[in-house]
């Protein structure tokens, strides 16, 4: 029986993308467009993230040392589990800096106080994706019914250890959900993960959905790779039902499987083979062996561009850069729903919103205005 599939039964979905750390947001967001459909007549709608809820890259305009300071406090003073954890006696929190590792151990004060702007930065992105693992997993557990978390491939780098992304924030961040620095430093330097899982927040996030289908439309957070496409253009559905039972046992056995590699796994299939700009085909015979109408992806910004060439915003035009931030129904035959609206880089909040067995989809921005799909 599969663990990290799931299905879900209802006619209207409001799907949203990458998350970053901007937990808070979404999560005043998601009850916008829920009084919004309660007024509009629907029956019990489904909400949808995407993944991603680590790593807050997303700075606030002024990203002085003082100004973060500033805000990180602000935000430990509307969260009392934060202070809780933050400034629970003997804690200590790892720090830790690129090219020279572990270089030592800092109180709350040395931390939130530290001159060096890579901490406070760091500290600030750790109070972020704290809050945002707070604020999901007891939204999830208070509508357990109608919301939905995917998992995501910074999700994965986050509980695999070792980390390609945010280390520094990473080794905050494990602190403030209550880890002991040694725990810390063995999960972040060789991977070790039972005591991570042990954690309630993090065990929460482990045990989000990979793939979640409703009647119509597969969601995830990346999207298959160019070779699995083409092997699935093959063998059909049936292959399709080994390769969901295969990534579900492999979850099983952790983030470490080659199966979840980053830039080449169906988490993050970035590579220029995986093209789907190039090849949109591709993702037809993936929907055909799914036995579904529509993927709906997070994860990429760019999927209006060749990979490779876009991936750099300073080679991006002020036309990429707004398509960028703006969810999109894209080639093949519109089959294809972008839901990565840039949030990492400051972009903006929209839901995707489908009536399920319908080809009607559309977007709302964060003011509530709806619009057709961006084509």
């Amino acid at each position: 029986m599969t663990r990290y599939i799931q299905k879900i039964p209802h006619s209207v979905v409001y799907s949203i993308g990458d998350t970053h750390g901007r937990g808070r947001e979404v999560i005043e967001f998601i009850a916008k467009l829920e009084m919004r459909s309660y007024l509009r007549g629907e029956t019990n709608p489904a909400f949808v993230q995407l993944g991603d809820l680590c790593d807050g890259f997303a700075m606030p305009e002024d990203s002085s040392p003082e100004n973060l300071r500033a805000i990180s406090l602000a935000r430990i003073e509307n969260i009392p589990r934060l202070r809780e954890v933050l400034f629970h006696e003997g804690n200590r929190f790892v720090d830790w800096q690129k090219d020279l590792g572990v270089r030592g151990l800092l109180t709350a004060d040395e931390l939130i106080n530290h001159e060096d702007p890579t901490v406070i930065t760091a500290f600030y992105e750790a109070c972020k994706c704290f809050e945002t693992l707070l604020l999901y997993s007891h939204y999830q557990k208070a509508h357990p019914d109608n919301f939905f978390v995917i998992f995501g491939n910074h999700d994965a780098d986050f509980l695999r250890g070792k980390c390609a992304y945010g280390r520094q924030q990473k080794y905050i961040l494990f602190g403030l959900l209550g880890l002991s620095a040694n725990a810390v430093i063995a999960h972040m330097t060789e991977g070790k993960t039972r005591r991570v899982l042990r954690n309630p927040w993090a065990n929460w996030m482990n045990r989000r959905p990979h793939l979640l289908f409703s009647g119509d439309t597969l969601y995830m957070h990346g999207g298959p790779t160019g070779e699995l496409a083409q092997t699935l253009a093959q063998t059909g559905t049936e292959g399709f039902r080994q390769w969901i039972a295969e990534i579900d046992k492999a979850r099983g056995r952790g983030m470490n499987d080659p199966i979840f590699e980053e830039h080449a796994s169906f988490l993050s299939p970035d590579g220029a083979p995986n093209d789907w700009f190039r090849f949109p085909e591709r993702i037809l015979d993936f929907l055909k062996a799914a036995q579904c109408d529509y993927l709906a992806v997070g994860h990429s910004p760019f999927l209006d561009y060749e990979k490779g060439p876009m991936l750099d915003l300073a080679n991006a035009t002020p036309e990429m850069k707004r398509n960028f931030n703006t969810p999109a129904q894209l080639p093949p035959e519109g089959r294809l729903i972008k839901h990565d609206t840039n949030l990492k880089r400051t972009g903006e909040l929209w839901a995707c919103r489908h009536e399920v067995g319908t080809n009607i989809w559309t977007g709302i921005d964060a003011n509530l205005n709806e619009f057709p799909l961006r084509t």
